[in-house]
């Protein structure tokens, strides 16, 4: 700070002003010194300016302004002025104050610099999102219409074999042809699912308040009224709605209460499980099984898109289904994870908003 009079004297100046801007009060005789040495500039008493100071009798805010320091470099200085009163002779006192805001200063533009590499970076990364969107529908319609074609040809061709010349094969030859047709029906099914899998991110979520437990109780009638094998019992506690897109939603029940109708056919007394644990911001579910199992070590694939972790001699199956289940999990900001043993069931855990954290 500085202390000056109306007539451009310099009657003290802070240790503050020097450290900061290297002129002494030797140096800054008066106000104008300073304009010039600080701006380029020499100004006179700023009458008028002084006169309307006293006349509000408060504080002023000056403004920023870039400063030359005494070594050259250029500072921001934030200033007020005060009017103090006056000396015993008459004369009029001023304030001056100034805050040295390089550093702030600096820092903001630097934040400004960071904010407009960031917006780059992130159109660049969005043009190159659209890109590998575009690609990936163009894959999509080629999978789903180029791959498809021929599917349909070896569908037709296997159908006329069998019709026109079914009993001139012998029986290995019967058999060949029964591979050939089941081949052909297993890759129409991974096309769906490889289709299936790659909608998912593409398509928005229409989310609402969705009742979990109906869901589950339809999803295992829907997959249980025509099973061939004997149907498990289902244990069906409380669950409590939770926030989503509820078609997203009953694929996940469709494919976890599948795997468990599936994977426990064998038992003599299947048994699925379904519960829940109420939370203030999500829910916790779980869906339990007694069946086969398998061995946790190999539980990081389990979420893989076509990986199995049983041959589909044993079990059908493309090994998308999970690898679904977890990407509508986490599109729901969700967590999903399994543990089980071989030959003692599968349980899968997973979190779902509560209605009441989002509503």
């Amino acid at each position: 700070m500085i202390i000056h009079d109306e007539n451009d004297r310099i009657l003290q100046l802070s240790r503050g002003w020097t450290k900061y801007s290297g002129y002494t009060q030797a140096d800054l005789p008066t106000l104008s010194d300073w304009t010039e040495k600080a701006y380029g500039a020499r100004t006179g008493s700023e009458k008028e300016y002084i006169d309307q100071l006293f006349t509000i009798g408060e504080t002023v805010a000056n403004g920023e302004w870039m400063i030359r320091a005494k070594d050259g470099t250029e500072r921001i200085w934030d200033f007020q002025t005060t009017p103090l009163g006056r000396l015993s002779g008459g004369r009029r006192v001023l304030l001056s104050l100034a805050v040295d805001v390089t550093g702030r200063k600096r820092a903001e533009e630097q934040v400004r610099e960071l904010n407009a590499q960031l917006e780059h970076r992130v159109r660049e990364r969005t043009a190159e999102l659209e890109a590998a969107n575009r690609e990936l529908e163009a894959f999509s319609y080629s999978v789903s219409h180029d791959l498809r074609a021929p599917l349909r040809g070896v569908h037709g061709f296997v159908g006329m074999l069998e019709e026109d010349y079914g009993d001139k094969l012998d029986a290995e030859g019967r058999r060949l042809l029964g591979i050939v047709g089941g081949e052909a029906r297993r890759m129409g099914r991974l096309i769906d699912d490889l289709l299936a899998f790659s909608r998912l991110g593409r398509e928005p979520m229409r989310c609402g308040a969705v009742d979990l437990e109906r869901i589950a109780r339809e999803s295992f009638a829907n997959l249980t009224s025509a099973y061939p094998g004997h149907i498990p019992e289902l244990q069906l506690g409380s669950l409590p709605p939770a926030w989503g897109d509820p078609a997203l939603l009953r694929q996940v029940f469709d494919n976890l209460l599948g795997n468990a109708i599936k994977f426990s056919r064998d038992h003599p007394a299947p048994r699925i499980e379904i519960d829940a644990q109420p939370g203030d911001g999500e829910h916790a579910y779980v869906v339990r099984d007694n069946g086969v199992g398998f061995d946790e070590k190999y539980a990081g694939k389990l979420f893989g898109v076509f990986q199995r972790l049983h041959s589909e001699q044993e079990f059908e199956g493309t090994g998308v289904g999970l690898a679904i289940v977890q990407r509508v999990i986490q599109r729901h900001g969700g967590r999903i994870s399994a543990a089980a043993q071989p030959g003692e069931g599968a349980t899968f855990h997973f979190t779902l908003p509560a209605v009441n954290r989002l509503t």
